[in-house]
Parts: structure tokens; C-alpha cells; sequence
């Protein structure tokens, strides 16, 4: 091969590669459509979140229904202290986790009737005593009933300070 036709193999090999810009380019275009197929995932996440929240408070008061067709009253729990209702890390809805589920402890058999049977990501711990429920995004759900009236469940959402933020609570009462 000679000196000549060698030099023009050489040229046409780097007319055929991508220039450094045109790779940054691509790389560019890439990062936009991650960034935007991202930011869709956690929309859909936050929802799917929602929903599962909607759903398990639907079935903690259908439990409830259920204790109170067999003894006349609902679980009693004392009412949250309206200091503290906005920080769900304070809720204490034990009471109701023994009620429905028949024992204070996850891993033990029911003493009682079980009226309620959750998913082990619904305790807050599956091997100690007085677990309670929580939500999708690890909250305690609250819960407030004298044992007459029928409870109040909550999700604050993963919200944890009140104000204008209680709006997108999740609730087994009615919105307004």
C-alpha cells in the first residue's frame, strides 16, 4: 500500500466519526428526557402513595364498623392533643391496632377476634409490643373516637406541620 492511499484511509476513518460536540449534543438531549420521565415517576409515586393511603384508611374504618357491629362500641382511643395533632410523630393509635387486630404484638396469635389484618408495611414493628399503624409514608395514621361516635382516621399526607398544609391530609371524614 503506498504512502498516499494510506493517508486518504486515514482521512475518511475521522470523516466518519461523531465530533465532540455532536456527542454533547446527544448528551444534552439525553439529560433533558431524564430529567422530564423523573419528574413524571415521582408525580406518579406521590399518587400512588395517595391512593394506597385512601384505601387503608377506607379498610381501618370498615374494621371499625365491623368491632362495632360485635360490641356496640367503637375502639376508644383518647383524643390527640390539638398541640400536637399536627406532628403525626405523636399519634398514638395503639389502642386501635389491639382492638382490630386482636393482640398488642404483630407476631403473636389474636386473644381476640381479629377484625383487622394489615400488611407488615402498615406496623410500625412487626416484633415489639403496641405497634401501631402507619401510613405510605411511615407516619402513624391518627385515629380519634370516645367509642360512641364513629372514629376519625387520618394521614397527614407526609406533611408534618399544620397550617394550610391539612388541606392535602387524607381523611375518613368528608371534605368540604
Amino acid at each position: 500500500m503506498s504512502l498516499l492511499t494510506y493517508r486518504n484511509c486515514r482521512f475518511l476513518k475521522r470523516e466518519e466519526a461523531f465530533t465532540l460536540v455532536e456527542l454533547m449534543g446527544v448528551m444534552v438531549v439525553i439529560g433533558i428526557l431524564a430529567g422530564l420521565t423523573l419528574g413524571g415517576a415521582g408525580a406518579v409515586r406521590r399518587q400512588g402513595a395517595v391512593n394506597q393511603a385512601k384505601a387503608e384508611i377506607a379498610a381501618l374504618q370498615a374494621a371499625c364498623e365491623r368491632y362495632y357491629a360485635d360490641n356496640n362500641a367503637y375502639p376508644i382511643a383518647n383524643s390527640d392533643n390539638p398541640t400536637s395533632a399536627f406532628n403525626p410523630s405523636s399519634y398514638n393509635n395503639a389502642a386501635l391496632f389491639s382492638a382490630l387486630f386482636g393482640t398488642n404484638n404483630y407476631s403473636l396469635k389474636p386473644s381476640g377476634k381479629r377484625y383487622f389484618e394489615p400488611k407488615p408495611s402498615m406496623v410500625s414493628s412487626t416484633n415489639s409490643v403496641n405497634p401501631s399503624f402507619v401510613d405510605p409514608w411511615g407516619y402513624k395514621y391518627g385515629y380519634n373516637s370516645d367509642g360512641t361516635n364513629a372514629p376519625v382516621i387520618w394521614s397527614t399526607a407526609g406533611q408534618t406541620t399544620g397550617g394550610n398544609l391539612t388541606n392535602k391530609w387524607i381523611t375518613s371524614w368528608p371534605k368540604m
